[in-house]
């Protein structure tokens, strides 16, 4: 467990559902607090009630697709300046432009990445923010 981590969460919000279990297995062993959504509509709910230090965000999503919820969370004063970072494999560049126009701290497509890279990614990203 890492002592530079107790104190942060993550939201992670990811519809496959191996890939979920897996962050959440891996950053909970590091001292992370993970909250999960499998939907963009279960991740504005829990960012209703929960402020979480950073979000990892896919996507390709049922229904409603992480573009949507980045507009949601940055469209709400309460969660505006939350640092999202995209985990997807959708990698057009017309979407990456549009995702850090929105303000995103990384973007990562998931097929250039091991699962213990995302974590490392993401616990770098977590370490910047308070």
């Amino acid at each position: 467990m890492d002592k530079a981590m107790q104190g942060k969460s993550i939201l992670v919000v990811e519809d496959e559902q191996a890939l979920q279990e897996a962050l959440k297995l891996k950053l909970t062993k590091e001292g992370i607090e993970v909250l999960t959504a499998s939907t963009g509509e279960e991740a504005i709910e829990i960012l209703k009630t929960r402020r979480p230090t950073l979000v990892s965000l896919d996507i390709l999503l049922p229904r409603m697709n992480g573009l949507e919820v980045l507009r949601n969370i940055r469209e709400n004063p309460k969660t505006y300046d939350l640092p999202v970072v995209v985990v997807s494999v959708s990698g057009g560049q017309e979407k990456i432009k549009q995702a850090f126009s929105m303000n995103i701290v990384d973007y990562l497509i998931k097929s250039e990445y091991k699962i213990e890279d995302i974590v490392n990614k993401l616990k770098e990203m977590l370490e910047k923010y308070p």
